[in-house]
């Protein structure tokens, strides 16, 4: 399957593909042998072979997540866990994770070099089924983790590292994702992963406040295809032609006459579905940059990030209301910034984990449920 881009930064297509070279402004410390990347969603999984001599990535492979028979989003896995299907869910992901190694593996064997390291990122609640450890706390408020990770592991045959969470729904591949985009030198920036869930994640001069939203039904199991940009977009349509109201509303009719001619195959449900999680995602946007007293304009750039967030139109998002006008021109899609953030620690590991541990030191979560300017923010964006 042909590709469209740099195949780091997209989960769309299957199988793998021969890649470019990653990481051009890495300070790359060369060792023999190979390493693997590796990003755990709640929807799909995607591992990449990565040349610990040359930093070169060798090959991609991806499939969905078979945790997907449990149900198609986190706290629905979290649900099964609790009822005493964690051994199960745990073996799904740990077989499907070690037979994408040997596709790998089975890729990179021409050059004779061995597998030396694995690393992996994944949100808290993924990151907790493939260890096996309890989603007991994750799943009842204040939603905390009772694990502690390791420095390092022994998993399928090789030295594996989990990059940590930050909270119960603001995971190990958003500290990921900003691992990724730290190279590139701004100093203050939004982070937004949009995926099944959305988490954002502000960075301000090394300081960090991160949160979390659920995008809700409007994008459960499109990331896989790029499906809910889609949609988003024919949302966004509507909106410039009258289709809809800024309640939202299908016009049928205006004054009597017939609605503009735009074919839309979206309903209303579906509309205010999308309502609904494009102003959770702005609401999270600007408490975060209040609880930091900055504005639009101090941003230096927003990275859209995540299986939907990586493909998704920066003019429909702000049509819509998702984003703001005023950062048009710093939004940059970021694509599989977990993946890159992964393959970043095994290329340069030192200067990685220092920026890691970093991050770690000094970052606020908030709780948006709990916040008491969440509501009045959240009904303020609900118009399109």
């Amino acid at each position: 399957m042909d590709c469209t881009g740099n195949c780091l930064s997209c989960g769309r297509c299957g199988g793998f593909e021969i890649l470019t070279t990653f990481a051009g402004e890495l300070e790359i410390v060369p060792r023999s042998g190979f390493g693997i990347a590796v990003d755990i969603g709640t929807t799909s999984v995607v591992l990449a072979l990565v040349s610990l001599v040359s930093g070169e990535i060798v090959a991609r492979h991806s499939f969905m997540n078979p945790q997907r028979v449990y149900g198609p989003d986190v706290i629905s896995r979290i649900d099964a866990a609790n009822k005493g299907k964690l051994v199960e869910l745990r073996g799904l992901i740990g077989d499907a994770v070690s037979n994408g190694i040997e596709v790998l593996l089975e890729h990179g064997k021409d050059e004779g070099e061995k597998l030396v390291e694995i690393v992996i990122a994944g949100n808290t609640i993924m990151t907790h089924l493939l260890l096996g450890g309890s989603c007991e706390e994750l799943g009842k408020f204040p939603f905390k983790s009772s694990l502690k990770l390791n420095e390092n592991y022994s998993l399928f045959n090789s030295r594996v590292k989990i990059i940590p969470w930050l909270a119960a729904f603001v995971g190990g591949d958003i500290l990921a994702g900003l691992l990724s985009v730290l190279p590139h030198g701004n100093k203050r920036f939004i982070l937004i992963d949009l995926g099944t869930n959305g988490e954002l994640a502000l960075y301000n001069e090394g300081k960090l406040a991160v949160t979390a939203t659920a995008a809700g039904p409007a994008f459960e199991g499109s990331e896989h295809i790029g499906g809910a940009s889609a949609v988003l977009d024919e949302l966004a349509e509507m909106v410039r032609s009258g289709v809809v109201d800024e309640t939202g509303f299908r016009c049928e009719t205006k004054q009597g006459e017939p609605s503009p001619c735009f074919v839309s195959h979206l309903s209303q449900k579906e509309i205010r579905n999308l309502q609904l999680a494009k102003s959770a995602v702005r609401s999270g946007l600007e408490i975060l940059l209040d609880s930091e007293r900055l504005k639009y304009a101090d941003l230096d750039a927003v990275y859209l990030a995540g299986g939907i967030g990586q493909v998704m139109n920066a003019d429909s998002a702000i049509t819509v209301g998702l984003l703001p006008s005023e950062l048009k021109e710093k939004v940059a899609p970021v694509g599989n910034a977990s993946l890159g953030g992964a393959a970043r620690l095994l290329l340069s590991p030192n200067k990685t984990t220092a920026d890691m541990k970093k991050l770690l030191l000094d970052y606020t979560e908030i709780n948006l449920a709990e916040h008491p300017k969440f509501n009045d923010t959240f009904m303020k964006h609900l118009t399109l």
